[in-house]
């Protein structure tokens, strides 16, 4: 399985040298973890942005178009643009040697973001990893600063079955004699993170550690051990303690990256104030409240419940949920479903989609709640949001599939 992953990473070397490495024309950050790297990825890329930076967003997986994966300043990629860039990754990609095996999408994809950052001329990029991290196609860029969200179970078939295992992955990010920051970890991710940092040398600071939030209503209250960082008070747009954790590892990263990126407090309050990223706890609605969240496994689901008791004041909830063939339906069903007061099964149309019965037997071992099943999606969202009361949630999670085609459905919907 190593000889597989290296062989993936110099296919991937040889895409980029056919391309004249244009991961090497512009500074990044990037960002890896499990749970909660788009959401620190789109903090990290608005603050800099705001600050006046000409900043690329790489990003996987897409909602509703393919273009939203590769921005600047927020601004998909262009029709135009793909297509121009489509010539000489077409050249580049024939230059492939075929005894590396066929290239993915993913890497394709990877190259038409560089190749585009370069072009541009960015002046930074913040790139988000797409699985792990050590063997992943975007761990050819050369960080200015590695930065590590919440690690916890996914891609268990590629990525090991321990938390020692995922995180030596996505440690794999780290850079010699780089800064690097970590967002909380439960003990044994944290371990190995550190193992990989002392390895490294790296400069390793972590929220909880080096950093930490306080909250008083809306407002978050982010500091510091560093004598010339002051308490910064800032609004965060997004929902949940988690993305105070995200928001602190955020700041945490600027921090380490000052003398080059200079991002000032303003900046800061402004970007996070108005940050949007969305289909994590996303709100369409209000009467009835209809939130959007693609958690797609036990620990993302644990923190949108923690976010359904704490954040959110509703009377039933209708949970509406699809889910990726492989993914821990059991720990997503566990966490949310106790709590549903009708459950509503469905697919998205993406290919790995699991099928309702397959998930309906799961549904019946973790609530009482009547359980309904749709052949297609907008179906279960039409039944939710017809069953619903003005005070009443509608949630609709599982997987980031289904929420991309709740977001397509909520759009063309006449209401």
């Amino acid at each position: 399985m190593a000889a597989q992953r290296a062989v993936k990473l110099e296919r991937m070397t040889a895409l980029l040298a056919a391309l004249g490495h244009p991961e090497r024309e512009f500074p990044s950050v990037l960002v890896a973890g499990t749970k909660g790297k788009g959401s620190t990825v789109a903090m990290l890329s608005a603050c800099l942005g705001t600050a006046g930076f000409r900043t690329g967003r790489y990003t996987s997986p897409h909602l509703v178009n393919w273009r939203e994966r590769t921005c600047i300043n927020a601004s998909p990629i262009s029709t135009t643009d793909v297509l121009e860039l489509a010539k000489p990754i077409r050249r580049a990609v024939e230059r492939v040697p075929t005894s590396f095996g066929p290239l993915t999408t993913f890497e394709v994809g990877t190259a038409f973001a560089f190749l585009y950052f370069a072009r541009r001329e960015v002046d930074v990029a913040v790139v988000e990893v797409g699985t792990g991290g050590r063997f992943d196609a975007t761990n050819l860029v050369d960080p200015t600063v590695s930065v590590i969200t919440p690690v916890s179970y996914d891609h268990t078939q590629t990525l090991g079955d321990t938390l020692s295992s995922i995180a030596w992955h996505k440690a794999g990010i780290l850079r010699r004699d780089r800064p690097a920051v970590s967002a909380p970890q439960v003990e044994e991710a944290r371990m190995a993170i550190e193992h990989e940092a002392q390895l490294l040398n790296a400069s390793l600071e972590e929220v909880g550690r080096e950093w930490h939030w306080s909250a008083s209503g809306a407002v978050t209250h982010i500091s510091s051990v560093h004598d010339d960082f002051a308490t910064l008070d800032v609004e965060v747009n997004l929902v949940g303690d988690h993305q105070r954790d995200n928001a602190t590892t955020a700041a945490a990263a600027l921090y380490a990256v000052r003398d080059r990126f200079g991002v000032s407090p303003e900046a800061m309050r402004k970007a996070l104030r108005t940050v949007d990223w969305p289909g994590r706890l996303q709100v369409l609605a209000r009467e009835p409240l209809v939130v959007l969240d693609g958690a797609h496994n036990a620990a993302s689901a644990e923190v949108v419940r923690r976010a359904l008791e704490a954040d959110l004041e509703f009377e039933q909830l209708h949970l509406v949920v699809g889910l990726t063939e492989g993914k821990d339906a059991l720990g997503v069903l566990t966490a949310l479903a106790p709590r549903a007061d009708a459950v509503y099964l469905t697919r998205s149309r993406h290919e790995r989609s699991a099928p309702p019965a397959e998930l309906e037997p799961l549904v019946r071992r973790t609530t009482q709640a009547p359980i309904r099943t749709f052949a297609d999606a907008p179906a279960a969202f039409d039944a939710a949001l017809a069953h619903a009361h003005a005070r009443d949630l509608v949630l609709v999670t599982g997987s980031l599939f289904l929420v991309g085609e709740a977001l397509e459905w909520w759009r063309r919907s006449p209401r």
